[in-house]
C-alpha cells in the first residue's frame, strides 16, 4: 500500500470516527523471492540515480543480518540478508571503497562514472538484533509538517546507516480520534482534545494536549495516510515501524462519561495541564487498550514495537501501585500483539526499577539515553538484567549545536556489549531531532556493525577523506580538532553548548536555554583551529554539499562561541559602569549577530524559511513559529522555563526575533549606564509573542556564498578585539598575614585565529607592584605573569578574610588597537588550621581558623550526581556507630539557591567517587537538606529536606548502625527537627567526616564564605 486516499480516510462522516477503517484495505502483496531486493533497488534508483545500475543484490539465507560486498568494476555485488542491510553494505561500500557517503546532512558523492572493484571483499556482521532510531520529540523537533518526500529521504539514510527500528509518531492523532469515539467524546470534542503536530510528541507522553487544536479532520487523514506509507516502507525494506503504545492517556472526564473506569489526575507539566491516567487495573483500561490497538493496526497495518513510557518526566501513580499498573499494561499490549516487543526509553529516573521488576523480560527492550554519562557504569545492575539498547541523545531541542561524547562511545560499547552477563542488545540514536551533526551520527551507526573497537583517530582520519572526496590534510587537521574538542564534550549532562546569542537577553544567561548546560562543553579557542583548517581545504574538494554544509556550521559555531566569551565581560563593565567598554562590547556582541544570521544563511539546513512554510501548508505557522521561541504560552514559557528550549542559529530567527531582543536590552541598559539610573525590566514574552503572530515569509534558499561568508567571519574573529580571558591566583592559595608570596596573572588568548601583540599587565592591592608584559600569546594560547608580594601583616578577624585586588590588562590581535580590561576579585589571608584537619577541595577552597570559629572559601557548580565540587576540613574515620556530630554555620552567603554548607561524610573524602557519601547541609533558599547516595555509586543522587530555614542553625548528624539522621535547630538547641534517617549502601563502619561548603554557582564562577562554629563530636577541634 503506497498512499491513501482522503475519502477511504474520512469516510462518509467527513472525520476519523469508527466507520471509516483500513481493515479492508489491501495489503501489500508479498515479494517474490526474486524480487526480494525490490525495495532495495528502487531506493538505490532514488540516491545514485547514475550509478544504481552498476549494483547487482542478492540475497543471503536467513541468519545474523549481514552484508557481503563484492564483484568487479562496473559490476557491484551486494548479497545481504534484507533490502536495508544491503542498503547499509552499499553505504559501506561508498565508504571505504569509493570515498563517497550519504547523509542527512550534506552529501558528497563524487563518484567516477565506472564504479570500481572493492579490493578485498567487504562483509559485516551486526553484532547486536536492535539498531533504534529517533526520539519522542522527533516529530516535534525535526520537521512535524514534513511531507512524504522528506520521510522518504530519513529511511533511506537511516538504512544507509544500519538501523532497524524507527520510532514513528506521526499520524497517531487518528487512532485517538477514533478510541475516543468509541468512548462517548464526540467528532468534535476529540479534536479539540488533539494538539498540533508540532506539539503531538508531548502528548503522546501524557505532558499535555490541546494545544495548536482543534485539528482539522484533513490534517488528521493526511498524517494519517502519511504515517502508512512510512510504516509500508520500513516493512518493505525489512525495518520495523515503533508505533506508540497505549498506557492510559485519556482526556478530562473520561471516567465520567465510562462507568468503571478511574483516572489520576496528573497535574501540570511545564506550565501546561497533563491529560489524566486512565488506571491500567481497570476493565475500562482493557477495552480502551484493545480499541487501541484495533484502531491502530487498522490504520498502519502489522506492527510489532511499542514505544510507552509510564508517569514521564513527573507523572503521577497517585494510589497506583506501579508493579501492578505495568502489569496490566504489558498485559493488554500482548492480549493484541501476542508477539509485542515493548520499548522503554532510560532516561533520569525512568524506567523504575519497581517497573521492570513486574514485567515478562521477554519482548522488552530499553533505549537508554544515557550510556554515555560518566555517572552511569552497570545497566546491569540499574536494570536487573533487563535487555537494553547502548544509546545517546546528543541534540536537545533540535538546537544547532556541535559534538557528543564519542571517547565514551567507542570505549564502553565493546566493552559493555562484551562483558560476561551482559544484556546489552542494540544501539539507540535518539537526538532529540534529526538531520544534525553527521559526524555523530556516521561514527555512532558504526558501532553496530564493527567487532573491533573503534580507532577514533583512524576513524576521524578516514571520515574527513570521505566526507568531503579525497585526502586532503587540512581537512584532516580539521577534524582532529574537532575529535578532540567537539567530539569529546566535557559536560557532565553531556550535551554539547547552544548560543547565548539566542537567550532572553540578560547578563546573567549561562546558555540560550534554561534546560541547558551552562558551561562550554569543549574549548571554543581550540576549536577555532578546525574553521581555519577547514578554510584552507583546496578547491576541488569544496564543491560539495557536505563541504557547505561543514563550513556553514563551523562558522556558525564559532560565532557562537564567542557569545559565552562576551557575556561575561558585557556584565562586568556593566557592574563596574565602564560606559565605554560596555558600549564597544555591546556594538560587538549586536555586529556579531548580525553576522551569525550571514553565516547561517549560507545553506539551506540553517534556514527559517522551509521550517515556517511547511506549516504554513498546513495553516499551522504560529505553532512552528511558537515552538522555536516561546515553546507555548506564557505559562510554559515563564514559570515553566521552556522559552528559547528549542532555539535555532537559523538565519531569520536570527536577525528579526533574537537581534532585537538584545538591540533594545543593551540599549536600555548603555542609557542607564549613562544616565546614573537603574535599568527598566522587560517583559520578554509581551516582547516575543507578536512575532509568533507573524506571517512574513522568509527566503527558502540560501541567501550568500558559504565560503565568502566563512572568509568574512574569520577575518571579523581574527581581528575582534576582547578576545582574552585573565585569572589571578595566589601561591601558597591560603595567604598568612605578614609572609611572602607570589601573585600570579594567567593570560588566556581566546581568538583561536591570531596570535596577541604585546600583552601588559598592571596589578594593585599589593603595594607598589612594577608593570609587566608579555612579548606575545599564540593564537588559543597561555601566558603567565608573576609577582612577588608581601601580605599585609594585620590581625584577621575572621578565619579567611578577602584582599582585593584590580589588575588592568591590555591586550589585542595582532596588528590591532588593543582595549584595555580591568578585571578585580579578591585572593584570601586566612588563619592557620588544627593540625587535626585535613582539607580536600574541587572548588578552590581556602579554609581557616580562629580559635573555635572556622572559615572555608570557594566556589563550585554543583554537588549533585555527576558533578562533585565541594571543599571540606575534615578527620578521618570519626563517624563511627553511636558518633553525633554537631556544628553551627553561622554564616553562608548567597551563592545560589542551592548552595549547600555543613557536614559532609565519605567512607575516603580525599577519594573522588568513594562510597559512602552524604551531606546535612543549610542552603539559602531551599531549607536544610539530607542528600546522600543511594545507590552505592559514590554519587549524590537522593535527598530529603525542611524548608524555611536559612543560616545561622545547628546542624546535627548522628550514626545509628547503619542508619544516619539529620537533624537542625534554629534556637541554639532549644528543640531540634528531624530531617529524615537514610541508609546509605556501601557505607564504611567509620567513615571520614567534615565541614563543607560548596557554591552552586551553575558555572558561573561566583565565590562564597561559609563561617562554622560550635564543631563538637570530632576529635581536637580547637587546640594548637
Amino acid at each position: 500500500m503506497t498512499d491513501l486516499s482522503r475519502r477511504t480516510l474520512l469516510g462518509s462522516a467527513g472525520a476519523i470516527g469508527v466507520g471509516a477503517t483500513l481493515a479492508g484495505a489491501a495489503q501489500p502483496p508479498a515479494l517474490a523471492e526474486e524480487d526480494r531486493m525490490g525495495p532495495a533497488r528502487a531506493a538505490l534508483r532514488r540516491l545514485l540515480p547514475g550509478h544504481a545500475d552498476q549494483f547487482a543484490l542478492h540475497h543471503l539465507p536467513d541468519g545474523p543480518e549481514r552484508f557481503r560486498v563484492t564483484g568487479s568494476a562496473g559490476r557491484v555485488q551486494v548479497a545481504a540478508t534484507g533490502p536495508a542491510t544491503a542498503l547499509t553494505g552499499v553505504h559501506w561500500y561508498l565508504k571505504y571503497v569509493c570515498g563517497a557517503h550519504i547523509s542527512w546532512s550534506g552529501s558528497q558523492l563524487r563518484l567516477p562514472a565506472r564504479l570500481p572493484a572493492p579490493r578485498a571483499p567487504l562483509a559485516r556482521e551486526a553484532t547486536v538484533p536492535h539498531r533504534f532510531a529517533f526520539n519522542d520529540t522527533h516529530d516535534g523537533y525535526t520537521a512535524p509538517y514534513a511531507d512524504w518526500a522528506r520521510w522518504e529521504r530519513l529511511i533511506d539514510v537511516l538504512a544507509l546507516h544500519g538501523c532497524n527500528e524507527v520510532l514513528v509518531t506521526v499520524g497517531q492523532e487518528a487512532v485517538y480520534h477514533r478510541l475516543l469515539q468509541d468512548f462517548g467524546y464526540s467528532d468534535a470534542e476529540a479534536r479539540a482534545w488533539l494538539p498540533a503536530p508540532s506539539h503531538q510528541p508531548w502528548w503522546l507522553l501524557q505532558n499535555m494536549s490541546a494545544y495548536g487544536g482543534p485539528l482539522d479532520p484533513a490534517l488528521i487523514a493526511r498524517r494519517a495516510g502519511l504515517a502508512r506509507r512510512i510504516a509500508d516502507r520500513l516493512r518493505e525494506l525489512g525495518m520495523h515501524p515503533v508505533l506508540p503504545g497505549f498506557f492510559g492517556t485519556v482526556p478530562d472526564g473520561f471516567a465520567a462519561r465510562n462507568p468503571g473506569a478511574r483516572t489520576i489526575a496528573q497535574g501540570v507539566w511545564a506550565g501546561l495541564k497533563r491529560p489524566d491516567w486512565l488506571d491500567p487495573r481497570t476493565d475500562a483500561f482493557a477495552r480502551a487498550a484493545a480499541s487501541f490497538y484495533r484502531h491502530q493496526g487498522a490504520l498502519f497495518g502489522d506492527v510489532r514495537h511499542f514505544k510507552m513510557d509510564l508517569l514521564h518526566e513527573g507523572g503521577s501513580a497517585g494510589d497506583v501501585p506501579v508493579p501492578e499498573a505495568a502489569r496490566a499494561v504489558q498485559a493488554a499490549l500482548r492480549t493484541a500483539r501476542p508477539d509485542a516487543t515493548w520499548v522503554v526509553l532510560g532516561w533520569q529516573g525512568n524506567p523504575r526499577r519497581e517497573l521492570l521488576d513486574a514485567l515478562d523480560r521477554t519482548g522488552l527492550l530499553v533505549v537508554d539515553g544515557l550510556s554515555d554519562l560518566e555517572t552511569v557504569t552497570d545497566r546491569e545492575r540499574d536494570w536487573g538484567g533487563a535487555p537494553y539498547a547502548f544509546g545517546t541523545i546528543p541534540n536537545f531541542g533540535g538546537r544547532t549545536t556541535i559534538g557528543a561524547k564519542t571517547h565514551l562511545w567507542t570505549e564502553r560499547f565493546p566493552a559493555w556489549r562484551d562483558k560476561p552477563g551482559s544484556a546489552l542488545a542494540g544501539t539507540a540514536y535518539m537526538p532529540e531531532a534529526a538531520e544534525r551533526d553527521p559526524a555523530a551520527l556516521e561514527l555512532f551507526s558504526e558501532l553496530a556493525w564493527r567487532r573491533e573497537p573503534v580507532d577514533r583517530v583512524r576513524w576521524f582520519e578516514r571520515y574527513a577523506d570521505l566526507r568531503y572526496g579525497g585526502r586532503d590534510a587540512r581537512a584532516r587537521a580539521a577534524f582532529a580538532v574537532l575529535r578532540d574538542t567537539a567530539y569529546r564534550i566535557t559536560s557532565r549532562d553531556g550535551r554539547p553548548h547552544d548560543s547565548v546569542f539566542a537567550a532572553r537577553p540578560s547578563l546573567d544567561a549561562n546558555s540560550g536555554a534554561h534546560y541547558a548546560t551552562h558551561t562550554p562543553a569543549f574549548d571554543p579557542a581550540a576549536f577555532d583551529g578546525a574553521f581555519a583548517a577547514l578554510l584552507g581545504v583546496r578547491e576541488p574538494l569544496r564543491r560539495s554539499d557536505a563541504y557547505r554544509h561543514d563550513l556553514t556550521d563551523l562558522g556558525r559555531q564559532v560565532l557562537a562561541n564567542r557569545s559565552w566569551q562576551l557575556i561575561g565581560q558585557l556584565k562586568a563593565a556593566f557592574t563596574a559602569k565602564d560606559l565605554d567598554t560596555f558600549r564597544a562590547l555591546s556594538r560587538l556582541w549586536l555586529r556579531l549577530m548580525r553576522l551569525s544570521d550571514d553565516m547561517t544563511g549560507s545553506h539551506h539546513a540553517f534556514l527559517l524559511g522551509p521550517w515556517l512554510a511547511d506549516a504554513r501548508r498546513e495553516g499551522l505557522e504560529r505553532t512552528a513559529r511558537v515552538l522555536v521561541t516561546t515553546w507555548a504560552d506564557r505559562p510554559t514559557a515563564d514559570a515553566g522555563r521552556l522559552a528559547n528550549y528549542a532555539n535555532r542559529d537559523w538565519s531569520g530567527l536570527i536577525a528579526d526575533f533574537h537581534l532585537p531582543h538584545w538591540q533594545a536590552y543593551l540599549d536600555e541598559l548603555e542609557d542607564a549606564l549613562a544616565q546614573n539610573r537603574a535599568p527598566k525590566a522587560f517583559d520578554w514574552y509581551a516582547i516575543e509573542e507578536p512575532w509568533t503572530y507573524g506571517t512574513e515569509p522568509y527566503p527558502l534558499r540560501p541567501l550568500h556564498d558559504p565560503y565568502r561568508t566563512a572568509r568574512r567571519v574569520h577575518e571579523t574573529l581574527a581581528r575582534a578585539p576582547f578576545q582574552g580571558a585573565v585569572t589571578v591566583t595566589s601561591t601558597p592559595g591560603a595567604l598568612r598575614p605578614g609572609t611572602a608570596a607570589e601573585v600570579t596573572a594567567t593570560f588566556r588568548n581566546v581568538n583561536g585565529l591570531r596570535a596577541t601583540g604585546p600583552v601588559g599587565f598592571t596589578l594593585t592591592g599589593f603595594g607598589d607592584q612594577p608593570p609587566l608584559e608579555l612579548p606575545a600569546v599564540p593564537a588559543a594560547g597561555t601566558g603567565t605573569v608573576s609577582w612577588g608580594v608581601t601580605v599585609p601583616a594585620r590581625p584577621l578577624a575572621t578565619p579567611v578574610e578577602p584582599l582585593p585586588y584590580e589588575l588592568r590588562a591590555t591586550y589585542g590581535p595582532r596588528g590591532e588597537s588593543p582595549v584595555t580590561t580591568v578585571h578585580r576579585g579578591d585572593l584570601y589571608a586566612a588563619a592557620p588550621l588544627d593540625r587535626a584537619w585535613r582539607t580536600y577541595t574541587t572548588n578552590g577552597a581556602v579554609f581557616g581558623q580562629l580559635q573555635d570559629r572556622y572559615a572555608i572559601n570557594g566556589g563550585g557548580q554543583d554537588l549533585w550526581k555527576a558533578t562533585a565540587e565541594f571543599g571540606t576540613l575534615y578527620q578521618e574515620g570519626v563517624l563511627a556507630d553511636g558518633t553525633v556530630l554537631i556544628v553551627r554555620v553561622d554564616a553562608q552567603d548567597e551563592t545560589g539557591a542551592w548552595a549547600r554548607a555543613g557536614i559532609v561524610v565519605r567512607n575516603s573524602l580525599a577519594t573522588p567517587g568513594a562510597p559512602g557519601f552524604l551531606n546535612l547541609a543549610v542552603t539559602p533558599a531551599n531549607g536544610v537538606v539530607l542528600s546522600y547516595d543511594s545507590t552505592g555509586d559514590g554519587t549524590l543522587d537522593t535527598y530529603r529536606r525542611i524548608t524555611g530555614v536559612r543560616a545561622p542553625v545547628l546542624l546535627r548528624l548522628s550514626r545509628a548502625a547503619d542508619g544516619f539522621t539529620g537533624a537542625c535547630s534554629a534556637d541554639g538547641g532549644a528543640s531540634w527537627r528531624t530531617v529524615a534517617t537514610v541508609r546509605v549502601p556501601g557505607a564504611a563502619a567509620a567513615p571520614d567526616a567534615g565541614l563543607f561548603m560548596t557554591a552552586m554557582n551553575g558555572g558561573g564562577g561566583a565565590r562564597g564564605t561559609v563561617v562554622f562554629s560550635g564543631v563538637t563530636g570530632w576529635g581536637r577541634t580547637a587546640a594548637r
